[in-house]
């Protein structure tokens, strides 16, 4: 292997079939003597920094083939994402191994979380249900404490590496896969985008169980095949803002049951992403349907204030556009049952287009506020915090020059627009910066609107667990009393009962561009689904939008205002 040093880096010219290959960055200074002896390969197709004499860079990597782990020293991707939470392979290994010698403890107290709930061995006489609790716990615990030698060094190695860690991991559109065509405003119609946001619930086994759930690993197969099944059946909308040809039924109103995804789909949210393996499933799958995808984000390990945090913030962003930038930050004020969990607001930028040689951009907030009920301070709170970091984050990550279509604020808030209980949440300055397409005012929905958050004491209905079913019942009223979650309310009852809706997505339009009295680009709601795709794996719906986005009309007589 033939090489020279350039800018303290060993630079090697490589051929392939007689064919020159660009110039490739294989290590720093201090590994040449591995690199001469033979001990680290170069590797190949790693985006780097090139001169304008250099080829152009290989293509993607084919399907099926792995990532080599010197991926995580190289130069960011577009937008400086890197695919690796670490800055050299050295404490990625070290993350990996920390990670494996905690596993065993991690699985053993999941049995024991398992085992020791009576209602999991399906018996039915009281002393049964005892006897297997005991044993179960019993069990459980002889485990855990056989698995503990493996723990404590694990934790010592694990919490040291979290401060080096970047809040999230990068998985960038497998080889292969299509990305949408640039939108261009000056010569395409308008373009509609779709938004999706849903809570799976995958907790650990053990975990989910308090939530009358059960089998993440499978319920986590399951809801990857949903994605698979939208993404094989051409989901993504061939035609933007136009029709493709194909026969669609009109929606009977600006909001719509589905049983099945929405068919357009370009960015999706997901929470209560908290089992590692269950997100690995999805990952999997997202990446071939969606692209871009941001998973295990969080910044765990020990916070300031002495804050130990075990769990990361169980958010997800998959995205069909390319993302520009991305940033997570926790919450400081996590609480209770929300202690252990990194919660936080996960931010990204993305790229639509172009309109007269400037950037279209949308940007994207994701997150899943505090838990427990009767804490509204603390939702209000975060709530105040997600306004000041998404207003920061774009300001960090706009130029002067860029066109906004949109920025979107989804997630499961926590929090329904007719409880009493809520009502500091629903009068919170969030509604006044962005628009609820599905809102009225405190304590006031639109008549289409459907609660979100299903009743746990009927998850296990053949009803619940069918998407078909679901979709139907929820349609009558008296399926909705049924099936929906609501809290006792001391006023007249609601007509029509609608439930508890805790999943929101939130849209602002695009602001003004350098130069420019009012907005360059409008946005408008198009649609808003209730989906029952996901029925029997979650214990909620998933919530859709899909806004269109075209050029504003200025009026000359009016500036700053669209018509």
């Amino acid at each position: 292997m033939e090489g020279n040093w350039k800018g303290g880096r060993l630079w090697t010219n490589r051929t392939v079939n007689a064919t020159p290959l660009r110039k490739e960055c294989v290590w720093g200074p201090e590994h040449l003597s591995f690199v001469r002896a033979g001990k680290i390969r170069t590797p190949v197709g790693i985006p780097t920094s090139r001169t304008p004499e250099d080829p152009a860079p290989l293509g993607p990597r084919p399907p099926g083939t792995r990532r080599d782990p010197l991926d995580a020293m190289c130069p960011p991707t577009q937008g400086g994402l890197r695919i690796s939470p670490f800055g050299h392979v050295s404490l990625l290994v070290l993350h990996r191994l920390s990670r494996a010698l905690l596993f065993p403890s991690y699985w053993a107290l999941d049995r024991f979380l398992v085992w020791g709930r009576p209602d999991s061995w399906g018996c039915r006489a009281i002393g049964l249900h005892l006897l297997s609790a005991l044993l179960g716990a019993a069990v459980g615990l002889l485990l855990l404490s056989a698995t503990l030698p493996l723990a404590l060094p694990g934790l010592l190695l694990w919490l040291p590496l979290q401060p080096r860690r970047r809040p999230f991991c990068y998985a960038p559109p497998p080889g292969g896969w299509q990305p949408p065509a640039p939108w261009r405003p000056s010569t395409d119609p308008p373009r509609a985008f779709g938004f999706l946001t849903a809570n799976l619930c995958l907790f650990s086994d053990g975990l989910a169980r308090f939530s009358n759930l059960r089998h993440s690993q499978r319920r986590a197969k399951e809801a990857a095949r949903v994605f698979e099944k939208w993404s094989r059946g051409g989901g993504k909308g061939s035609a933007y803002g136009t029709t493709d040809g194909s026969p669609r039924r009109e929606p009977r109103g600006p909001g719509e049951v589905l049983a099945t995804l929405p068919g357009r789909l370009d960015f999706v949210c997901l929470q209560e992403m908290f089992d590692l393996r269950a997100e690995d499933r999805l990952v999997r799958q997202l990446g071939p349907a969606l692209g871009h995808v941001l998973y295990d984000v969080g910044a765990a390990g020990l916070r300031p204030g002495l804050r130990l945090k075990l769990l990361g913030s169980g958010l997800l962003l998959a995205s069909r556009y390319p993302l520009l930038a991305a940033r997570f930050l926790p919450f400081p004020n996590g609480c209770r049952e929300d202690a252990l969990a990194s919660k936080g607001l996960l931010s990204a930028q993305v790229q639509l287009g172009t309109l007269d040689q400037r950037r279209i951009v949308g940007f994207l907030h994701c997150t899943h506020l505090h838990a427990p009920e009767g804490d509204g301070s603390v939702r209000s709170e975060q709530l105040s915090l997600v306004l000041e970091w998404a207003e920061q984050f774009e300001a960090e990550n706009s130029k002067g020059g860029d066109a906004v279509a949109f920025s979107v604020f989804m997630g499961d808030l926590n929090f329904d627009n007719c409880s009493p209980d809520d009502a500091l949440e629903q009068k919170h300055n969030v509604f006044s910066c962005f628009t609820d397409p599905c809102r009225l005012g405190p304590c006031s929905e639109q008549p289409w609107a459907l609660g979100t958050l299903l009743n746990i004491k009927f998850l296990h209905h053949s009803v619940v667990s069918c998407p078909k079913e679901l979709k139907s019942a929820l349609e009558e009223e008296d399926g909705r009393r049924t099936f929906l979650d609501h809290r006792p309310t001391t006023g007249i009852p609601l007509t029509p009962w609608q439930g508890r809706r805790i999943d929101y997505i939130l849209y602002q339009q695009g602001r003004p561009s350098q130069g420019q009295p009012g907005p360059v680009l409008t946005a408008t709601v198009k649609h808003m689904t209730f989906s029952t795709a996901l029925a029997g794996l979650t214990d909620h719906l998933a919530v859709g939008l899909e806004l269109q986005v075209a050029p504003a009309a200025f009026d000359p007589h009016a500036p700053g205002k669209t018509t």
